[in-house]
């Protein structure tokens, strides 16, 4: 497996910048050359070169804000939504630096330079597409990567308190990079944002409390926000959007005065991970995987540990398990949520409109079977043992598509 982006600028064809996860060998200068020169040489003939497939793989190219293209290669037979990647890389991009400076690239040589602070959330984006690396989560690049616990209504409350008290408006808790609870108002935030505010905060390095500038691509891609990240304990983070008031060291009481009667809150909320379901949820033995999506709140939850005691006794790894709901979702799940599939995906995708009704399907093969089902707000991919017979796969899901909806301990 391996995945390579590169930005260039779109007009002069110096690179900026090449990332790379997997076991690729270091592009040369020539080969960036040769690449940027297939879409110029396009450009010029009044045509738009999209894609096209290598050995293994394929290539894309997608130009933003008609200043930078990006180049995504990918090979080795990994599944993912390339288009999808590099429009989270420019997000990122614009994360850190602002829309402004990516759109005149008046200084290139500082442009490089600045672009330097996002490298870790790139690697980040990269990296998580290789099951091997992130064994915990799974990338779904337009979702929120979700951990549901109990405590979850009641840290809310405390966030809200927060806020407030630091004159902020949006406020998360993460856990291991992944969302545990919210403010009332972070829902405003769309979900590619969201996701780079937990990678921001998973990228803290360790430190007890940072102040960052940040750039929110979609509600503010030219006005910077004030991003003050905390480590509560080991692995678990609060990020808030703030003003320029409160000083950091002001924060850091109001950290204690907000936080630190509800540690035991938190690590029973952290006991909840890497199973990401509360205890009171039951899973059948035969269930291999499980990824569950809330549609409107953008958010999904993914767990391969939903049997601890007999994990080990599986044949399957757990890095493969989590490949093939990926690959699942991203090929063919997909089509059930018509909210999740971009417009260029529309254009090519008759499937949704060919079948408007659809809220089931699946896959069967000799050594696994998924399953697939929407059932109003929450969306399900399951992975089962292949001695599953079909017909039990869809009741299965189904009842815990049920359960979930019902159950009390969960609040998203």
């Amino acid at each position: 497996m391996s995945v390579l982006v590169i930005a260039i600028a779109a007009e002069s064809g110096v690179p900026i910048f090449s990332r790379k996860r997997g076991n690729s060998e270091n592009i040369q200068f020539s080969t960036i050359a040769s690449l940027h020169g297939i879409n110029m040489f396009s450009k010029c003939h009044n045509l738009s070169v999209l894609n096209t497939l290598v050995d293994n793989g394929s290539i894309l190219w997608k130009e933003f804000c008609k200043s930078i293209t990006l180049i995504g290669i990918v090979t080795g037979g990994l599944e993912c939504d390339l288009e999808l990647l590099l429009s989270s890389i420019y997000d990122a991009m614009i994360f850190c630096i602002g829309k402004k400076e990516l759109e005149n690239l008046k200084n290139l040589d500082q442009i490089k330079r600045d672009l330097r602070q996002c490298y870790q959330i790139i690697d980040c984006l990269l990296e998580s597409l290789d099951p091997n690396t992130v064994p915990q989560t799974m990338l779904v690049l337009d979702l929120i990567p979700s951990v549901l616990c109990p405590q979850a209504q009641q840290l809310q409350t405390v966030l809200d308190n927060y806020a407030e008290k630091v004159t902020g408006r949006w406020a998360c808790l993460s856990i291991h990079g992944q969302l545990v609870a919210t403010s009332t108002d972070f829902c405003e935030l769309d979900p590619r944002e969201a996701r780079l505010l937990l990678l921001l905060a998973a990228t803290q390095d360790g430190a007890p409390l940072r102040d960052t500038l940040v750039y929110l691509p979609h509600m503010s891609p030219n006005v910077a926000f004030r991003a003050v990240t905390c480590k509560l304990l080991m692995d678990v983070y609060i990020l808030v959007i703030c003003g320029a008031t409160p000083a950091l060291t002001e924060i850091d009481e109001i950290v204690l005065q907000c936080w630190e009667v509800y540690a035991p809150i938190i690590k029973e909320a952290k006991l909840v991970y890497p199973r990401n379901f509360p205890a009171s949820i039951n899973f059948e033995p035969c269930l291999l995987g499980i990824l569950v999506i809330n549609i409107s709140k953008r958010r999904c939850v993914f767990s391969r540990h939903l049997h601890i005691s007999n994990q080990k006794s599986r044949g399957m790894s757990g890095a493969h398990r989590m490949d093939i709901l990926r690959t699942f979702y991203v090929t063919t799940a997909k089509d059930l949520i018509p909210q999740a599939i971009s417009k260029d995906e529309e254009k090519n995708n008759s499937t949704v409109d060919a079948l408007p009704g659809m809220v089931e399907t699946y896959w069967c093969s000799e050594y696994h079977k998924c399953h697939a089902q929407r059932s109003g707000n929450l969306f399900c991919c399951a992975l089962y043992a292949p001695t599953v017979p079909t017909h039990t796969t869809r009741l299965i899901t189904g009842q815990i598509l049920q359960e979930l909806a019902a159950n009390k301990d969960i609040h998203w």
